[in-house]
């Protein structure tokens, strides 16, 4: 599959309108980032987007339950002085309501002991419930550092003898991945090092389930990181979105007939999630959007168009996760399944 960079930038470019750029000065954006989500949500929803950015989040606690029971775990950090809410749709987490000056939720006893995983939010924990839903067997995360969605899914494999293999092309990411699983005692799993885009012609081997988180522009994550506001340029943006397209294009050879891939971006950019996929829809006719199996929340749909450009209806199927509405990241999510 080729991509023209240069016509990924064309289909993307945007001139701001006066209106985009007033936002964008109020809240230090990039013009053209206010701008889509003025074209995508209108103006008045536009603004209870960036203003639900302006909040903070609430850590979010994942209890390992092959170390720990999570009602016990929340009884140990409540006598440490922290106050937890039970996440209605994932029993084993719990938000982080509030916490004392010492020790901090990553410091504990308890954290250093592997009982549990500290997420910046919950929305992370979504794929993971969605890949692996009634399934027992060996999944790929192609993009897997520092370990959030891998540590999850291993240790909901742990009992059915699951083997997560667990991928990432940087090294000081792999690391931070490796001392996750061996602080939390996940000894299903196998780990990789190698470009996404370049897995398919190392692994002799194919999966059922596989989870591609792309890097992407964090779009998603404003809240806990206000420099994402200004870090992509238009062009950073259209490098990363080839980028995207190709690791999802490749990582489908993954795939055995049947079997249900996650691509999934912490990001709300059209750019790097509906048009990436239907990209790779355009150039594979062995592929098809799925329904969520699960409906842990109320979700938002997935894009059909965007400005100009016309995406397969199929899309709708993709799941949105809005911080003005549900209190959480940014995320898009799109199942796929190979066909047979």
């Amino acid at each position: 599959m080729n991509i023209d960079l240069a016509e990924i930038y064309r289909e993307i470019y945007v001139e701001p309108s006066r209106e985009a750029i007033e936002l964008s000065m109020k809240y230090g954006y990039l013009p053209y980032i206010v701008q889509r989500y003025i074209d995508i949500l209108g103006h008045r929803e536009a603004n209870k987007l960036l203003e639900a950015f302006e909040k903070p989040v609430k850590s979010v606690v994942r209890t390992n339950t092959i170390l720990i029971n999570p009602s016990e775990l929340k009884e140990r950090l409540e006598y440490l002085g922290f106050k937890l809410e039970t996440i209605s749709w994932s029993n084993e987490s719990f938000r982080v309501i509030s916490q004392p000056k010492s020790p901090t939720i990553g410091s504990t006893h308890e954290y250093l002991k592997g009982y549990y995983y500290v997420h910046r939010d919950a929305s992370s924990l979504i794929p993971a419930h969605l890949l692996l839903h009634e399934f027992s067997g060996n999944v790929l995360d192609a993009c897997a550092a520092p370990g959030g969605k891998a540590t999850f899914m291993a240790q909901l494999l742990h009992r059915t003898n699951g083997v997560v293999f667990a991928n990432d092309l940087v090294l000081y990411r792999l690391k931070a991945l490796i001392g996750h699983f061996m602080r939390m005692k996940l000894n299903n799993v196998i780990v990789t090092c190698s470009d996404a885009r370049k897995l398919k012609d190392k692994l002799n081997k194919k999966f059922e389930r596989v989870l591609v988180d792309a890097p992407c522009s964090g779009e998603g994550r404003i809240s806990v990181d206000p420099g994402r506001k200004t870090r992509t340029s238009l062009l950073d943006l259209a490098i990363m979105v080839k980028r995207e397209i190709e690791i999802l294009y490749n990582t489908v050879d993954l795939l055995e007939p049947g079997g249900v891939l996650v691509y999934v971006t912490c990001s709300i950019a059209p750019e790097e999630n509906e048009y990436v996929v239907n990209k790779v829809l355009e150039h594979r006719s062995d592929l098809e959007v799925i329904e969520p199996p699960l409906k842990l929340l109320d979700y938002g749909k997935g894009l059909t168009e965007y400005r100009n450009l016309r995406f397969n209806s199929e899309l709708e199927k993709c799941i949105r996760i809005w911080p003005h509405t549900h209190q959480l990241f940014g995320y898009t999510i799109c199942l796929l399944r190979k066909k047979h």
